[in-house]
């Protein structure tokens, strides 16, 4: 009996080392995947990459260590760009469907205020800060898009409208430029009189 059980065990370690090898060198993949993934910034695909290889392998110093590196990363970026934290997650956040005609760029903001709160995972809304003046004309738009990206449906919204904004630390600033002055024509300074 034991010598039958010798002979399985023989027999199934080859196979049992080459899925090994197989496990081995996905873990590797994924690992390279997340230091380039860390590298572009994409510091929440590289964690979640991380968390996988930690699943199927507990104990892996190295990856460990990416983990911290990310999260160094991650405050490095934070404290350089205060509106990183923001400015991501108006990218991640994909809006469904999106349909306006001629619609006020005020209530397509609104809008996007509902959105990013059902979009977002701890279900609380983004902060849209609306500075435009009450009597400054803004042109109304139209949009009819599907799956798109928080912050493309801001930039369509905007440039639509002729408004801009900027990403801050807490909010999203929806502002009309300032038009720009024309520079007067050069002249000739004043000949002195003989």
């Amino acid at each position: 009996m034991k010598m039958i059980l010798a002979l399985l065990l023989a027999a199934a370690l080859p196979a049992l080392a080459e899925n090994t090898n197989k496990v081995d060198e996905q873990l590797e993949d994924k690992f390279a995947q997340a230091v380039v993934l860390a590298r572009a910034g994409l510091y929440d695909e590289a964690d979640a990459i991380c968390q996988q290889i930690l699943v199927q392998k507990p104990d892996q110093p190295t990856i460990k260590q990416l983990q911290r590196e990310i999260e160094e990363m991650r405050q490095r970026r934070q404290a350089q760009d205060p509106g990183y934290t923001l400015r991501h997650k108006l990218e991640q956040m994909l809006v469904p469907e999106i349909h306006f005609r001629e619609a006020a760029p005020g209530d397509i903001i609104d809008y996007l205020t509902a959105q990013s709160k059902e979009l977002s995972p701890d279900k609380t809304a983004l902060n849209f800060v609306w500075m435009v003046p009450a009597d400054v004309p803004v042109k109304p738009v139209t949009l009819n898009l599907k799956k798109v990206p928080l912050a493309d449906v801001l930039d369509y919204v905007t440039q639509l409208a002729g408004l801009k904004y900027r990403v801050e630390a807490h909010a999203v600033v929806i502002y009309k430029p300032e038009t720009e002055k024309p520079i007067p024509p050069a002249t000739e300074p004043n000949a002195k009189s003989k």
